[in-house]
């Protein structure tokens, strides 16, 4: 792996962790992974591996200098596929799935043309009233956009 990709997978649990998708110990077990099967990694791993797993803020401190400042889009590809999959799975609520969307767009430098269309799901689902099926159909476009993204995820958590 170089160091590019290092720097992607870092950017990568970097953010999950500030919106919640994933938690620190998932961050510690890809650094020990990476630690045990390549000598050439980036110095920071081995400051992420002694991170304690609970200290989120000090382990996004740790990967910022192992990832990068901005997010690739395919960083935030892989951010709407861990959403995909906790919705579809019930981990997270439907409810709770547009607030992480909402998060995306605040904390998260996305496209403008993301930005927009986070932007429509979420007022869409917010201004029909709850049960009814214009929500219904609001919800279901949701499903449909987070979809499209569902296998995005996987090769940034490879270890």
């Amino acid at each position: 792996m170089n160091v590019v990709d290092y720097g992607e997978r870092a950017t990568f649990y970097r953010a999950a962790l500030l919106l919640g998708l994933i938690r620190g110990d998932s961050v510690i077990a890809w650094a020990d992974g990476t630690l045990a099967s390549d000598p050439e990694v980036p110095p920071a791993l081995v400051e992420i591996s002694t991170t304690p797993a609970e200290d989120l803020t000090l382990l996004r401190q740790r990967l910022l200098l192992v990832g990068f400042e901005r997010e690739s889009d395919a960083v935030v590809r892989a951010l709407a596929g861990l959403v995909h999959r906790d919705l579809a799975s019930g981990r997270r609520t439907m409810g709770d799935t547009m607030t992480v969307l909402k998060q995306l767009r605040a904390f998260i430098k996305v496209t403008p043309a993301l930005n927009d269309r986070l932007k429509t799901l979420g007022v869409d689902v917010a201004i029909t009233a709850p049960g009814s099926p214009e929500r219904a159909d609001a919800e279901a476009r949701v499903r449909a956009w987070l979809a499209k993204h569902e296998r995005d995820p996987l090769p940034l958590l490879e270890p």
